[in-house]
Parts: C-alpha cells; structure tokens; sequence
C-alpha cells in the first residue's frame, strides 16, 4: 500500500493536530488469520506472556515468528509516515500480539480500560507539537463494535498539560472521541496522547498488535539479539539497508546525525537523509 505525497502531507498535519491518524484496511483478513493463528499456537505452547496484564501479551514477535511479523514491523508507508515525524530514526522498541479476554458486561459497564499516555511519553509542557520520543502503531484483528471495545482517545492531548485524577481514570472522559477501528485498520499514536479501551464484552478474545517504535537512541524493550533477529540484521547489512538495521538498534548514521549542528529546518534535513538511504541500498 502507497500514499501519495499530498495524502501524507496530509496525514502528518492531522498527526500533529490531533496526535493519532488511522491507516485503513492495511491488512487483509488472510494476514489477520494468520497473526490470530500465531497467538493461539504461543497459547497452546505455554510461551511466557508478560505478566501484569489480564491477557495474553506476547513480546519479542519479531524474533518468535521473523517471516510472519517483520511485513509489518518494515511496512514501508508506516516507516514513511513514522520518518515524516521523527526523524530517520526509527527503532523498534518493542512488538506485542495480546490477546484481551471478554467480560460481562456488568463488569464493564461504564467504564473505560485506564487513560494513559505511553512509554517514554511526558506530560506536555505547551500546546506546541514536540516531535515524539516514541510512536504506537495497532492493528486490530476484528472490527472493533461496541462489544468487543472501541478505542477511546482524547484528540490533542499530545499538546495539554491534561493530567486526570485517579477516579478518573477508569471511566470515559467528556472529551473523548470514539473510535471503532475496522479489522485491519492501523492506528498510529503520539506517544504523549491520553487514550484507553473499552472492555471486551463479546464473549470472544479481542486481537490486536502493537508496533512501538521509539528514536534510536533511546533503550529497546524487546530483545534484539535473538539468532532471528540478528539474521535480520546482518541480511539488512548485506543490503546496506540502514533504515532495517536501525529497527533492530544498529544506527550507523547516528553519531553524525544527532551532531549535524541544526541550522536546517529538521524535516527538510529529515527528508534529505531518508532519501540518501533509499539511495545507498544495494539491489538485487
């Protein structure tokens, strides 16, 4: 899938005002039964799931299933869009496939599933966009209706200094938007904006990954020197493919980038070096 120039031009403006946008029907439901299938199967294998949560939360997938999950972490419009907003720096901090099981719906009556802004996120200082030190790209694997739990965001918190008490946190909030992703729709998120979920209540599990990407200085979550992911790695080397190598923490470019001594706009630098990676890899 390709955007044009202007559909991304436009997609970045929509980002910076509202701190989300919504990528539809990236996936088709082939892929999306493959990824349900791929969930099942850790399940059923007794793989360790991060604990703390009430679901089945499966990290490091690039490195469980490399040919099913590394499509999605390299998919070249996300990656196009993500460098329009960071930077060509974009590292892959971690991939979760979870599972959230079902409720009743009692249980889940007005509630919402805990307003948060993300990992290496901060509460906003001013109502300028700041670039953000970390983007959250999800994919839903089923329509989200009312029953299986839309997402709930609170559109330009990424730009307020907008902080709830803790009774408020659990339950909708006035200034919330409702968003009932379709099945294989991605939803990419600034890192400082508030959002939550909605309880499960369809008496089935609700599917989704989420692919968060932090700047390549920054620590990586998941484990990047699993024997598949090094393959990854040094196949991306073989390629001089830096904007692979960089996913999975092998910035070369970084001394010299993040020491360029900015007397250029950023994004008009930004395009500049993306555009001399895309150059120097090798085809074939």
């Amino acid at each position: 899938m390709c955007e044009t120039e202007q559909a991304l031009t436009a997609r970045v403006a929509e980002f910076k005002e509202q701190g989300f946008t919504v990528f539809k029907k990236m996936y088709l439901e082939e892929q999306m039964q493959l990824w349900r299938e791929k969930h099942l199967d850790l399940q059923e294998r007794g793989v360790r799931s991060n604990l703390g949560h009430a679901a089945w939360w499966f990290k490091d997938m690039t490195e469980h299933a490399p040919h099913l999950m590394l499509p999605a972490v390299a998919n070249q419009l996300i990656l196009d869009f993500a460098e329009r907003v960071m930077g060509p720096f974009i590292q892959l901090d971690n991939l979760t496939l979870a599972g959230f099981p079902s409720i009743s719906p009692e249980e889940a009556a007005g509630k919402a599933s805990g307003w948060h802004r993300d990992r290496w996120a901060q509460v906003p200082r001013s109502e300028v966009f700041e670039r953000p030190h970390a983007i959250n790209a999800i994919c839903y694997l089923q329509d989200l209706t009312d029953a299986y739990g839309p997402l709930r965001v609170i559109p330009a918190s990424h730009r307020r200094p907008l902080t709830l008490a803790p009774d408020e946190r659990g339950i909708p909030h006035p200034e919330e938007q409702i968003i009932h992703m379709e099945a294989g729709d991605v939803v990419v998120i600034h890192n400082a904006l508030l959002h939550s979920g909605t309880p499960n209540t369809s008496g089935k599990t609700r599917y989704f990954f989420s692919i968060f990407y932090n700047l390549t200085w920054l620590r990586h979550t998941d484990n990047h020197a699993g024997p598949n992911v090094l393959q990854i790695i040094e196949n991306a080397r073989q390629r001089n493919d830096h904007r692979t190598m960089r996913l999975f923490g092998v910035d070369e470019h970084l001394e010299v980038r993040a020491n360029s001594g900015f007397q250029e706009p950023d994004e008009m630098v930004w395009a500049k070096w993306a555009e001399a990676d895309r150059v120097a890899i090798k085809q074939g």
